[in-house]
């Protein structure tokens, strides 16, 4: 049993009920100022024990973990930048970070080894929006509020807020700028990740956009496969499309590195050049293909905003201030008429 889970059991029993201890949407005290097992051993006295106290509010030690899906893409590293944006100034915050490399049962244990330590609040964005379940119950059981950014979890009553993207607003201004420069009944084919809801919503908004499930859809979607929104996953599928529909249109990918792979096939085709290929994110690598004309578009958005918003609430959590539940942040077009506005050394 962990010393934190311990220390606020004795402290509920020597309260004897008078107290409640608060749940996910508490606080919790550090594990540093835990009370050790032994001294709590002792029969509770006549006077009431203090209240723990919110480690944001009395100046002690903070301890946030951060859990993306990766920490082999830029976009998580961009999200992580935004986090820091907020707590390198704060002597007292420190921010511990893992890498599940893709695999949601792999994210669960490393949340439990973060429990463990002690950490105060955890920032997740799972791979698995249904699997992460398990890591949520767990950050409950400790008290250790949830703040889920990116990637919406699936039961989202065991967070205190969502910070994601308009992800399907992404979807749908990339099937517009596709419908701007393909034909109708064009061959389409697009490399999904249906295991993290923001993918799903990006999917969504691009199929409901072109009218994929009506009697008339604008484009003709040849294929649907899994890229895991890994560039080297996307590559050979990416190749074994181009030689199944030489005739392709276009490619819609829903995130950049997934895009990324993409683009590597067509390079071994110079036949094939006219093929559309778009993203989702506007990492600095999408935005320079798009400039240099080997890659069409990509539906972005911020993760520094994501990042910074991310901990102010985690911040905001600590301090037993009420957050919203759901925030939403931007996402627009950038493509070969609007790059420069926005370079290609950075995000926007």
């Amino acid at each position: 049993m962990k010393v934190k889970q311990f220390s606020s059991i004795l402290l509920a029993m020597a309260l004897a009920g008078a107290t409640a201890l608060s749940g996910c949407g508490g606080s919790s005290a550090p594990a540093s100022s835990a009370a050790p097992a032994s001294s709590a051993a002792p029969a509770a006295s006549s006077e009431a024990a203090p209240a723990e106290s919110t480690p944001a509010a009395d100046g002690d030690k903070i301890t946030i973990g951060y859990a993306p899906t990766t920490m082999n893409n830029p976009f998580w590293l961009a999200v992580l930048d935004g986090v820091k944006s907020v707590t390198d100034s704060m002597d007292n915050v420190e921010i511990v970070t893992i890498d599940c490399q893709n695999d949601q049962s792999r994210m669960n244990d490393q949340i439990g080894d973060l429990l463990a330590s002690g950490i105060d609040a955890l920032l997740v964005a799972p791979m698995d929006s249904t699997g992460v379940k398990p890591a949520l119950e767990a950050c409950q059981r400790e008290g250790v509020p949830v703040i889920n950014f990116d990637t919406p979890v699936t039961d989202v009553d065991l967070v205190e807020s969502i910070i994601a993207s308009n992800n399907y607003n992404a979807g749908v201004v990339v099937a517009k700028d596709m419908m701007e420069k393909l034909e109708k009944g064009s061959k389409v084919a697009v490399l999904h990740s249906p295991s993290g809801q923001a993918c799903i919503d990006r999917a969504a908004g691009f199929y409901d956009t072109i009218g994929y499930k009506s009697d008339d859809p604008y484009f003709e979607v040849v294929q649907e496969l899994d890229g895991k929104g890994d560039t080297g996953v996307s590559l050979p599928l990416a190749e074994d499309i181009l030689q199944g529909s030489p005739d392709l249109g276009a490619f819609f990918a829903v995130n950049d590195p997934s895009a990324m792979g993409c683009v590597q096939a067509l390079q071994a085709h110079p036949e094939l050049q006219g093929v559309l290929v778009y993203g989702v994110d506007g990492n600095p690598d999408a935005k320079a293909m798009i400039e240099a004309g080997t890659m069409t578009g990509t539906g972005a958005q911020s993760p520094e905003t994501i990042g910074s918003k991310s901990a102010e609430t985690a911040l905001q959590v600590l301090k037993g201030e009420t957050v919203e539940h759901d925030i939403v942040i931007d996402t627009f077009i950038i493509n070969s008429d609007n790059v420069s506005q926005y370079g290609t050394d950075g995000w926007q």
